[in-house]
């Protein structure tokens, strides 16, 4: 995988993304590559469109989350999206929480490699006990999971950003069921048919 600033400009126009940045985004894409014959962390066609798919996609979060220091937790992160995409990236205080403990290793060594500073978890999302500031996931659970999680993980002016594909109505109307909680759709920039629902002020529907 090799690529310049104007590929981020192209998607991203507002980002500013050193070189430094772009060469750990090339030691992550040929760890993935390496692992990923092995523990199967994405699909294997996903990996031809890298950058789109999983760079652009994750980091488009920057958008909406403003202070690289805030404190934030990226929930079944799998192979680190988008939570290790953002540590890359610069954002400090990071926690990736993943179960399968493989995936931690790789997670791991992605880390190390990078010598980027995030925290990694090998623990369910449901033992959290520690709250953030933004609670992220990225094709992790339904919309409905994601809020009981969220409500477990958070306070009051928590936010949550989740990626959802072209069910997302769906999954809004299912969580309404259940849910009491704000809610804004963005525009995935990386796929017409995606968007990313921001979550705020979550509490459980009782009666």
């Amino acid at each position: 995988m090799k690529t310049t600033l104007n590929f981020f400009e192209t998607y991203l126009p507002e980002l500013i993304v050193s070189r430094e940045t772009i060469s750990n985004y090339e030691i992550y894409y040929n760890l993935l590559n390496q692992w990923n014959k092995a523990i199967s962390l994405v699909q294997e066609k996903t990996l031809d469109e890298f950058l789109v798919r999983h760079i652009i996609d994750s980091l488009q979060v920057v958008n909406f989350i403003e202070n690289l220091d805030s404190n934030i937790v990226d929930i079944g992160t799998g192979a680190g999206f988008p939570g290790l995409v953002l540590a890359i990236y610069g954002y400090s205080n990071i926690q990736l929480v993943e179960s399968n403990l493989k995936k931690t290793i790789f997670l791991s060594e992605v880390a190390r490699k990078t010598k980027i500073s995030v925290k990694i978890v090998n623990q369910r999302a449901e033992n959290l006990k520690k709250n953030y500031d933004f609670v992220l996931s990225r094709a992790c659970s339904s919309l409905s999971n994601l809020l009981s999680l969220m409500n477990n993980v958070s306070r009051e002016t928590s936010t949550g950003i989740f990626h959802k594909g072209a069910t997302f109505l769906t999954e809004i109307e299912e969580a309404k069921e259940n849910w009491n909680f704000d809610y804004e759709l963005k525009d995935s920039v990386t796929d017409k048919n995606s968007k990313i629902i921001i979550v705020r002020n979550v509490g459980k529907k009782y009666g």
